[in-house]
């Protein structure tokens, strides 16, 4: 499969690289009339569900950040990781929705996976997509093979239970069980390492691989802006997160009952979080600028990442989304 020949221009617009993982996501999904074909249609309801693919966008913006433009093939490569990224974070998403654990009956505005096609596919859903990550990696010309391999262990890496995604649910289920209830959440030390495995892992990871799709070695660097990256989406995700739910803090606070997960602004303010976000802001800007051999697109694209944030993470429900 060759990457479309408009690959180079599409990775200077947020809106064209947009519309291309969206075409990438198309072509390597199975389609919907292949067996069994209740899956696989609960699948790409999933996958295609109005979602801004911040992760996959910030890898293809990284990728041409490191001049991968003018290499064909680490171009699908870079291409296979945003789709491999995006569709662990979507079974994220559909495994977080179901009964129990969040028993969300709707994401952005439309029925969750598991309340139009019911939990066991639900179920399911979530676990081919973790699997399917991993496969579109795995279909690389052979001069790239060990390159995928390493973005192989990446994904699963920040995927697993010890530091990455699986590992944030399943500290939320600690907490939710805890005989100390919200109060599991109290400490700093553990709130950071919920939200760095939870939400930052997978833009740390997402910047890596682009370095490594690349061939930059400056991979480790990459991932630092990745985890920059990611830590904005976080703050900028409670500071939405704590307004668009301010009537329902406040009668839960007067209740004496938990918000759910840990939030800054609950627990430090929002004047704090927004200084912190400058502050983040800031420091990714200069290390990108650091390390891209052509920073333009990218600079402009963390520009844009305040308001985006600011106006809507994927969900208000999560902090993964």
């Amino acid at each position: 499969m060759r990457p479309d020949s408009i690959l180079s221009e599409s990775l200077l617009s947020p809106v064209t690289t947009l519309a291309l993982i969206e075409t990438w996501l198309d072509r390597l999904l199975p389609p919907v009339d292949a067996s069994p074909e209740p899956l696989h249609r609960a699948m790409r309801y999933a996958v295609f569900s109005g979602g801004k693919r911040l992760r996959p966008q910030l890898l293809l913006q990284v990728a041409q950040a490191c001049g991968i433009e003018q290499h064909e093939h680490e171009l699908e490569l870079a291409l296979r990781a945003a789709c491999a990224v995006e569709l662990v974070h979507i079974a994220s998403l559909v495994h977080d929705d179901l009964p129990c654990f969040d028993d969300a009956a709707t994401r952005r505005g439309r029925p969750t996976v598991h309340v139009l096609f019911g939990e066991a596919m639900a179920v399911l859903v979530g676990d081919a997509l973790l699997a399917h990550g991993v496969e579109v990696l795995t279909s690389v010309p052979r001069a790239l093979e060990k390159r995928a391999l390493r973005l192989v262990r990446l994904l699963v890496a920040a995927t697993g239970s010890r530091s990455g995604l699986i590992g944030g649910q399943g500290l939320e289920q600690v907490a939710a069980h805890s005989s100390a209830g919200t109060e599991a959440w109290c400490s700093p030390e553990l709130i950071e390492r919920y939200h760095g495995m939870k939400t930052g892992v997978l833009f740390g990871m997402a910047a890596e691989a682009a370095a490594v799709a690349a061939g930059s070695t400056k991979t480790a660097a990459w991932a630092a802006v990745g985890q920059l990256f990611g830590r904005c989406y976080q703050l900028a995700h409670d500071l939405t997160g704590v307004r668009g739910r301010a009537a329902a803090a406040q009668k839960l606070a007067a209740a004496g009952a938990g918000l759910g997960p840990p939030n800054a602004v609950l627990s430090r303010g929002e004047q704090a979080v927004l200084t912190e976000m400058e502050s983040v802001l800031a420091e990714l800007r200069k290390r990108a600028t650091a390390l891209a051999a052509n920073p333009t697109t990218l600079l402009a694209f963390v520009a844009g990442l305040h308001d985006n944030l600011l106006h809507g993470a994927d969900s208000p429900a999560t902090p993964a989304s």
